[in-house]
């Protein structure tokens, strides 16, 4: 009795800990749940579409509903996201948010309990996982993410890969998949172990899942999300051209490397040694990954690397994306090195839980990046555990030669327009120039909103939005690869809105000459 009662006090601080975070969520705004249950409530009522997808028409349509103080982004999401959270639709949305966050925290606990009883991990390290993952687990309750499901889905699909339950892996990763998109790198541990039937199945149950989501939300925005949504979410535009907060390899590269008039003056105006570079980074972490997955005879080692490799893949990162490091925490409490190792890497884990970014982010570059160097620390010395698997010499040739070709061979976009304002709201959806003003309305957690500047202008005249390009008197005018929705011609210039370089509907203020 008393080995059982010291056996579950080690789980009573993670459990505490949710338990106060679900409570304290309830009186918290309704943050990242609102992407979730409004998509799925607008697919219960039918009017599920691609709208959903650019910000003012879904922060309108939930304004509508009589929401206020709400402002959200759909993207990234996936349509299946939406199918799945039907059912927490049909609930008033603080409701709604109390029972998700309850049965998150009820899979989490469950899979993290089977996760220590399979790999044999002392049941006095859970009590670090309250400790080093304070920030991560606050956040995914007090805004309602889903990485406690996610954690689950990972779990449970690897757990169930080791069993040769390949069926069940299969639904369980293919949900993962199809819920944040990135768990997709794990397929790439089937195909470097040369293990088809795994690899099959999941093409399978992905293949089904997305076929039966599509009853329901259709075909159309399923490609629009493939086509449009996803390309923008894979290059880093999720919101604003420059965002620190994500403190992400690419992002960290990009303001270092791409200059911006408006956004990034201080960088250096390299955008192709940017590509070579990220292209190289991503490139060295499939090949390492490659050698770890073919020779590493721990299957915890495999799975904590390839979770790392998915979160500096990834160009945006977030807090509560950081629960899925208790995979490697893991790792490193059964690997053999000394605890003077394991300590440093528990140390680099608690700056980047802990470290705030809104106030890392003020600082001078790359001192902002602060995170993300402690993260890339955490990393290496993962890495450094499992070298011995990994032939240097062909890594550094698989990696050294696209670099090389991407600067020899690609070439330098032009950009044609410029920003007209300097310091704008995330959100522009509208603008009008009326003698020597211009009008810009913006949509922030308030709702609408408009501000007049003194611009100077003549007269003013409609052009012609076609295939997503501006034209004037037939020739096309602005090239960027944006959604466009107005575009007005100034005297000799042309006004535009677009969201080139930032997420999709995230629209600026852009400006081309007249030729």
């Amino acid at each position: 009795m008393k080995q059982a009662v010291q056996k579950y006090s080690y789980w009573i601080p993670i459990v505490l800990h949710c338990v106060f975070y679900i409570f304290k969520a309830a009186a918290f705004p309704a943050g990242d749940f609102a992407n979730y249950y409004f998509g799925g409530k607008f697919l219960a009522d039918g009017h599920f579409n691609a709208a959903v997808y650019f910000p003012y028409e879904f922060n309108k349509a939930i304004a509508d509903l009589g929401y206020s103080n709400i402002f959200v982004s759909y993207a990234p999401n996936t349509p299946f996201l939406a199918v799945l959270f039907v059912p927490f639709s049909l609930l008033p949305l603080a409701a709604a948010k109390i029972l998700f966050n309850c049965i998150s925290v009820l899979l989490f606990l469950f899979s993290l309990k089977k996760i220590v009883l399979h790999y044999k991990i002392p049941d006095f390290y859970v009590l670090l996982i309250p400790v080093l993952f304070f920030v991560p687990i606050k956040n995914e309750l007090l805004f309602g993410q889903v990485y406690f499901l996610l954690f689950f889905l990972l779990s449970e699909s690897w757990l169930a890969y080791e069993k040769k339950m390949f069926f069940k892996m299969s639904i369980l990763l293919a949900v993962a998949i199809l819920l944040k998109v990135f768990p997709a790198l794990l397929v790439l541990v089937f195909v470097f172990k040369k293990q088809f039937i795994p690899l099959l199945y999941l093409v399978f149950c992905g293949l089904f899942l997305m076929a039966f989501s599509m009853l329901f939300t259709g075909i159309n925005i399923w490609e629009f999300y493939f086509f449009s949504v996803l390309p923008k979410a894979s290059n880093g535009e999720i919101a604003g051209e420059y965002v620190a907060n994500y403190q992400s390899v690419f992002m960290f590269l990009k303001q270092l490397l791409v200059y911006d008039k408006t956004w990034n003056p201080t960088g250096f105006d390299l955008p192709v040694l940017f590509v070579a570079l990220l292209l190289a980074f991503k490139i060295k972490l499939v090949a390492i990954g490659f050698y770890i997955s073919r020779k590493a005879n721990n299957s915890l080692f495999v799975l904590a690397y390839w979770i790392v490799a998915m979160v500096l893949i990834s160009p945006y990162g977030s807090t509560y994306t950081f629960i899925l490091l208790i995979f490697p925490v893991f790792a490193l409490v059964k690997s053999p090195y000394s605890t003077v190792v394991k300590t440093a890497a528990f140390l680099l884990l608690m700056l980047v839980n802990f470290i705030p970014v809104a106030q890392l982010v003020v600082l001078p570059f790359p001192v902002s990046y602060l995170r993300l160097f402690a993260l890339l620390g955490f990393f290496g010395i993962l890495v450094w555990m499992m070298i011995r698997y990994v032939n240097l010499k062909i890594i550094s040739v698989v990696v050294v030669v696209p670099f090389l070709l991407v600067l020899i061979l690609k070439k330098k976009e032009m950009v044609v327009s410029d920003c007209v304002l300097k310091n704008p709201p995330i959100l522009i959806y509208d603008f009008k120039v009326s003698g020597n003003e211009l009008t810009y309305y913006y949509w922030n957690e308030n709702g609408e909103n408009r501000k007049t500047i003194a611009f100077e202008a003549k007269h003013n005249i409609s052009s012609k939005i076609k295939h997503n390009q501006v034209f004037y008197n037939g020739k096309k005018m602005a090239t960027d690869s944006g959604h466009k929705s107005k575009a007005l011609v100034i005297d000799k210039k042309i006004l535009y809105l677009s969201d080139f370089g930032r997420g999709i509907g995230f629209y600026n203020l852009r400006m081309v000459s007249v030729k």
